[in-house]
């Protein structure tokens, strides 16, 4: 239906004919002019503006949609909507969104791309979300970016992907962190890695000067959780659950602590029985094979005791590249990641032993029995192929939770004024 202004408005419209030219004059000399590309719908005429807004003289018709417009550093820019979207629907709207133009111009913080439909869209952060994570994919591998990908696809995207990037500011971070406290469904730890993945975003749009600040990330407390390992006799015991064509691996990641990954990517071309040493250099990231390990550079795991053991095994039913095989129809292949979980937890279950990921039972338990039996941290780290001592440290905690209670025993302490007087009644004696 066809906007008509009512009796009330055309008698206005009458009283206010002289005041009218005027003002059209006045706009005529405006840099920033409301304008739409209607016309009237009855007469076919060009709406014309009047001090109560756009409209046509013979039918009294208004425009549904307006637009602003105006040239800017020798550029014709029309705008269609505010910066939030929103159209201009009304001739009120088309003045206030020209008011706020006016005031950016006179205060030289006027930028199009703010305005700008097809502008603003570039600076949307689900879009350039989606180049950051094309980015990452060609230069992560395959298991730290689906990590990635998940909390931006999962979580990040669904929040802020219709928000202009620099228009976010921290406390729209505050209360995206309320909205997942409130939620409940993500721990401590889960919070903390999607504003990781917020930082490291937003820190690539500074770079490429999208924005000139990153918003300050609000701190999440992490209670850390317990860590969690197995003894070697609860190892031994899933062991025996586990068929035997599959023990190798296993016993293999028990004795080395090697990462699950790396020893799956174990190719005869990187061991040396007659030396006696394995060089690391390969690793599987999800099923991928990549030429670096996590550590970007080569691990040595020499051949002692057990450990040559398995691999002179393995050597005698040497079946392709891979010292660590699975049958697949007849054919021998490297483990897949989530076959060799699937091993392991259905062993841990028979074996009767609480949750406990093959990682905990691998990494985590080789670190804590060697430090338990005496080895230092440096010993233990390099040992993993630590890169920074800190890693290694992070087992200090498990080791103060392993004497807490000698400490927490109840025993009298002599305070110091006590203590002289038993020392000077000794001395008496």
């Amino acid at each position: 239906m066809t906007p008509v202004l009512s009796s009330p408005i055309l008698s206005a419209i009458e009283a206010l004919a002289a005041l009218a030219a005027g003002e059209q004059g006045e706009e005529r000399r405006r840099a920033v002019k409301i304008r739409t590309k209607e016309k009237c719908p009855k007469c076919k005429r060009s709406f014309q503006e009047t001090p109560l807004g756009l409209l046509c003289p013979k039918c009294f018709t208004v425009p549904r949609r307006f637009f602003i417009d105006l040239s800017w550093k020798g550029r014709r820019i029309r705008v269609y909507s505010f910066k939030d979207g929103q159209p201009l629907s009304s001739w009120e709207l088309a003045q206030r969104a020209r008011q706020l133009i006016e005031h950016e111009l006179e205060s030289k913080t006027f930028d199009p791309t703010r305005w700008v439909k097809s502008d603003v869209k570039k600076f949307l952060f689900e879009n350039l979300a989606v180049q950051y994570l094309a980015e990452r994919k060609k230069q992560m591998k395959p298991s730290g970016f689906q990590a990635k990908e998940s909390w931006f696809k999962g979580r990040l995207i669904p929040y802020f992907g219709k928000e202009d990037v620099r228009e976010i500011r921290s406390y729209h971070l505050h209360e995206y962190l309320n909205s997942l406290l409130e939620e409940g469904t993500l721990s401590a730890s889960s919070i903390k890695k999607v504003f990781v993945e917020l930082r490291a975003f937003f820190n690539w749009c500074r770079k490429r000067e999208i924005i000139f600040n990153v918003p300050a990330i609000p701190e999440i407390k992490n209670d850390e959780r317990p860590i969690r390992w197995l003894s070697p006799e609860q190892q031994t015991k899933i062991l025996s659950f586990i068929p035997k064509e599959h023990q190798p691996i296993f016993e293999f990641l028990f004795l080395t602590g090697a990462r699950i990954g790396e020893a799956r990517a174990i190719m005869w071309d990187a061991v040396n029985l007659e030396e006696g040493y394995i060089l690391i250099f390969r690793a599987f990231s999800l099923d991928r094979l990549v030429e670096t390990p996590k550590e970007k550079k080569p691990k040595v795991i020499p051949l002692v005791g057990r450990i040559a053991e398995i691999l002179q095994e393995q050597a005698k039913k040497k079946e392709g590249l891979f010292v660590f095989f699975y049958k697949h129809k007849s054919k021998a292949i490297p483990y897949p990641h989530k076959r060799l979980l699937a091993i392991f937890h259905q062993a841990r279950e028979k074996a009767g032993i609480g949750e406990i990921s093959l990682y905990e039972a691998v990494r985590h338990s080789f670190a804590m029995q060697r430090l338990k039996g005496g080895y230092s941290y440096e010993e233990v780290g390099a040992a993993l192929g630590h890169s920074s001592p800190q890693t290694t440290r992070k087992y200090a905690r498990l080791q103060a939770e392993m004497v807490k209670n000698i400490f927490e025993t109840p025993t009298k302490v002599l305070s110091l004024e006590e203590a002289r007087k038993k020392r000077s009644l000794r001395n008496r004696e």
